[in-house]
């Protein structure tokens, strides 16, 4: 019996959340999103749009980082959350296009 207990609070220890690594600097997360957003850009619309743009903003213990830049006829915009860390990252990248610019002309 003393054996499972043991078995089990070695388990129970092996399941504990490992420590990730130390949080990134603000410089270090603009960087950092700003690559995460070009990839994207460029794996959706074979482009690399996004030159600089604001810091990025530790919310509730992640980063967020977004931007909208012109491209042709409408703009892209990105949308990067990552952990304090930089370990995982969620990004949208998106088109956006000025209806009224494609109908004025003739599309």
């Amino acid at each position: 019996m003393n054996r499972c207990l043991v078995l089990l609070a070695l388990l129970l220890t092996g399941c504990a959340r490992t420590p990730r690594g130390p949080a990134l600097t603000p410089d270090q997360a603009k960087t950092l999103a700003l690559q995460l957003a070009n990839d994207k850009a460029y794996f959706l619309y074979h482009c690399r749009p996004f030159r600089d743009g604001q810091p990025a903003q530790l919310v509730a213990g992640h980063w967020v980082w977004s931007a909208r830049q012109g491209l042709g006829h409408g703009d892209i915009e990105a949308q990067v959350e990552f952990a304090a860390d930089g370990s995982t990252n969620q990004v949208d990248c998106k088109i956006l296009v000025n209806i009224n610019t494609l109908q004025n002309r003739g599309f």
